[in-house]
């Protein structure tokens, strides 16, 4: 009898897409684009290039019968989706807003191979990234360490090399894996690299690979002038390997002031998402810290977080130092609590 499948998804604001599968007793497949975003395509029936025996078969390990009939998230509006499928004389009719069955991505990842022209999966999605760690230890040998995460594996591997031993361990990522690569994902996509020093001891070069099949490679220092928040995005990865030590999930801390360098931190004031940048001429501060800053012509005195720290010579500093507003000191009170 063969197997049918309707899918609809999207929002009002920016239109629905609508695909329906018609496979056959002997695996042929056929769909039609009804509707991608607010355009409405070709109707006609489209016989599919020859889908391989393992698509037709993940269909079946989706276990789409298992799914509950409705799915929704306590938010008003946002991205809804529709399903209908076919199975013989079985029928199942779901639906959802904001919330999706466990396996939903995978269900995404076997539409997007059949018609990938609609864009169920986010064509910059991050599949694969690969840290390539390495730096010079005291007595001359190098120390090598390479994470790579695999989405479609949805592995974590970690291999450890030096001049003595090589060591190799693999790690399922299971439940966890949606919540790393989504924090891979905010991360890199938001990452801005400053030029490093080529002569810092600690180096990394990072590989992303990403769905519509572009890579993109850069190498910097492992600091955390270089790479702000990767200290917490590595946390975030070792939650799924928290017996495992390397020094890959340990960036070295922004180096200490010396008498040619200077202090700039980010802060973030209360309510606002926006970061600013002061100057700093107290070294025990730290990221957290409640400051005191001036603000405006006026230099009015406000209270900020401190969000980021970094430690700059005079050339590499990112504001000129003789014209950057210094922050005034801690802050000595109870409001901030709740922050």
């Amino acid at each position: 009898m063969g197997r049918y499948m309707k899918f609809t998804t999207g929002n009002v604001a920016e239109g629905y897409k609508t695909v329906e599968i018609f496979i056959d007793d002997d695996g042929k497949t056929a769909y039609k684009i009804l509707r991608s975003g607010l355009l409405y395509l070709d109707r006609n029936k489209k016989i599919a290039a020859q889908m391989s025996d393992e698509w037709v078969k993940e269909l079946a390990e989706l276990e789409i019968f298992s799914w509950k009939k409705n799915f929704s998230a306590e938010v008003a509006d946002g991205v809804q989706w529709e399903l209908i499928f076919e199975d013989g004389r079985e029928i199942y009719r779901g639906q959802g807003l904001n919330a999706y069955p466990e396996n939903f991505e995978r269900f995404l990842d076997w539409l997007d191979a059949l018609v990938p022209e609609l864009e169920f999966v986010n064509r910059k999605r991050l599949e694969k990234i690969t840290l390539d760690y390495s730096r010079e230890s005291a007595i001359g040998y190098m120390i090598s360490e390479c994470l790579t995460l695999d989405r479609r594996e949805k592995n974590l591997t970690l291999d450890k090399k030096n001049a003595y031993v090589f060591a190799n361990h693999v790690y399922r990522l299971g439940s966890n894996k949606e919540k790393i690569f989504d924090a891979c994902q905010n991360f890199f996509d938001n990452l801005e690299i400053e030029e490093s020093d080529p002569y810092y001891p600690a180096r990394i070069k990072i590989e992303l690979v990403r769905h519509d099949g572009s890579i993109e490679n850069f190498e910097t220092s492992y600091n955390e002038n270089f790479l702000p928040g990767m200290t917490n995005l590595m946390k975030e990865i070792q939650n799924c390997a928290s017996d495992l030590t390397a020094e890959i999930f340990s960036p070295l801390p922004a180096e200490r002031k010396t008498e040619d360098k200077y202090i700039f931190c980010k802060v973030q004031f209360k309510g606002s998402y926006k970061h600013y940048t002061y100057r700093a001429e107290d070294e025990t501060l730290s990221v957290g810290d409640v400051v005191d800053v001036p603000v405006g012509k006026n230099n009015d005195v406000a209270t900020a977080r401190i969000v980021e720290i970094g430690y700059f010579e005079e050339y590499e500093a990112p504001f000129p130092i003789d014209k950057i507003k210094k922050i005034i000191g801690k802050h000595i009170a109870d409001d901030w609590e709740n922050y």
